[in-house]
């Protein structure tokens, strides 16, 4: 059996107290979970008591990290799971944390797919919107469902290539520079040749 001798309040964070065991500072810990255990300065615990302790805080600060990281905006699961490596919480605790928020309904990489398509259908292509989820850690079969939602990539390229000449007159060097710009957005030679089409039909009829 150990003794607990000392509990002191962090300076940075009053939820959270510094636990001494046997003289020896041991772990930061919520101070939920040492109420929660009912101890005190001159306890004794054991080894699995203290694990749990520790357990425990450690899966309620993730939590609440993770939690406050998604409010911030919408994030993958592998997304809220890098954020949570990068913060020194176990592989164990992250996956625990993820699964209590999906059951949540606060991660669910399908629905994200499906809002950011919905964000971005005026801004970047499919190629390229596939790439970005793909990057977010999102299963191809979310992203390829997110992405038959969208109805007319055509139309959606020609509503950028509008907006990228801003009524300049449409030259040869800026319908090449548009064809370039459309193609870097993601969008697919189909797409990107309708945009162009359209546009140069929109200058001729502009010039009479």
């Amino acid at each position: 059996m150990k003794k607990i001798t000392d509990i002191i309040p962090q300076k940075n964070d009053k939820k959270r107290v510094n636990l001494y065991i046997d003289g020896q500072f041991y772990s930061g810990v919520e101070k939920i979970a040492l109420l929660q255990e009912n101890l005190h300065i001159g306890d004794f615990v054991d080894d699995a008591k203290l694990e749990k302790i520790v357990q425990e805080s450690e899966y309620s600060t993730a939590f609440n990290k993770a939690s406050g990281y998604i409010l911030k905006g919408g994030h993958t699961r592998k997304q809220v799971y890098d954020y949570l490596i990068k913060k020194g919480y176990s592989q164990q605790i992250a996956n625990k944390v993820l699964d209590k928020l999906k059951s949540y309904g606060y991660l669910d990489d399908s629905q994200f797919a499906k809002t950011y398509v919905e964000l971005k259908l005026h801004k970047y292509g499919k190629h390229l919107m596939s790439a970005h989820l793909k990057q977010k850690g999102v299963k191809e079969e979310d992203i390829q469902s997110a992405l038959d939602t969208l109805e007319n990539e055509d139309e959606n390229a020609y509503y950028v290539g509008k907006k990228y000449i801003k009524n300049r007159p449409f030259d040869l060097e800026l319908r090449q520079k548009c064809y370039r710009y459309l193609l870097s957005k993601g969008f697919s030679y189909d797409s990107v040749q309708y945009a162009i089409d359209k546009l140069k039909a929109e200058s001729d009829l502009d010039e009479f």
